[in-house]
């Protein structure tokens, strides 16, 4: 099957990207992210509004390159069952017979590797979901459901040592445009 794995930090127009490609692509591909399955968890067992651990997924601050402090998402016993039935949703998807779009805020190299020991057997393109710092913290100043620092946090994690296929810039291209570069890269692939 043919997967696109999209991971940028939050706000940096994942989601909005996955929904162009759906339309474009000439193949149907599923959109899936982790946040799919948080929307299936009880609210209770998450806590995205303070600093108050949870079972679920909840945040904690840290210090970050440039000195200040972000807000990392930590995930507890409950959120780690979650993220392994994500990977395994993922899989039984591709099983079933479906090409998927995956929608990540990976932690760098060492979780994207899991996804691509997992997906090694598919046709995988990876997609780096680019935005500057100033736009991503703009983006998520506007978004009542984010946790401010959180996408600043994520922008010196998602990309750590990760070797992608094709960067998209969605600060400097509009949706559509970063869509189409998908297609047209993923199209000159499969020639």
């Amino acid at each position: 099957m043919k997967i696109i794995y999209l991971n940028g930090a939050s706000s940096s127009g994942k989601t909005s990207l996955s929904k162009a490609l759906q339309e474009i692509l000439p193949d149907n591909y599923l959109h899936i992210g982790i946040d799919t399955l948080i929307s299936l968890m009880p609210q209770k067992t998450n806590n995205f509004c303070s600093l108050s651990e949870k079972e679920g997924f909840y945040y904690r601050e840290v210090l970050l390159p440039n000195n200040e402090i972000g807000k990392r998402v930590v995930a507890g016993p409950y959120g780690k069952q979650v993220n392994t039935a994500f990977h395994q949703v993922v899989n039984n998807l591709l099983t079933t017979g479906h090409n998927l779009i995956i929608d990540d805020v990976a932690d760098g190299a060492c979780e994207v590797s899991i996804w691509e020991q997992e997906l090694q057997a598919h046709s995988l393109t990876k997609i780096a979901v680019m935005c500057s710092l100033p736009e991503l913290v703009t983006r998520e100043k506007s978004r009542a459901d984010r946790m401010q620092g959180s996408a600043m946090e994520q922008y010196y994690r998602v990309h750590e040592n990760v070797v992608y296929d094709l960067d998209v810039y969605t600060d400097k291209y509009s949706t559509i445009q970063c869509a189409q570069q998908i297609v047209d890269y993923i199209a000159k692939k499969h020639i």
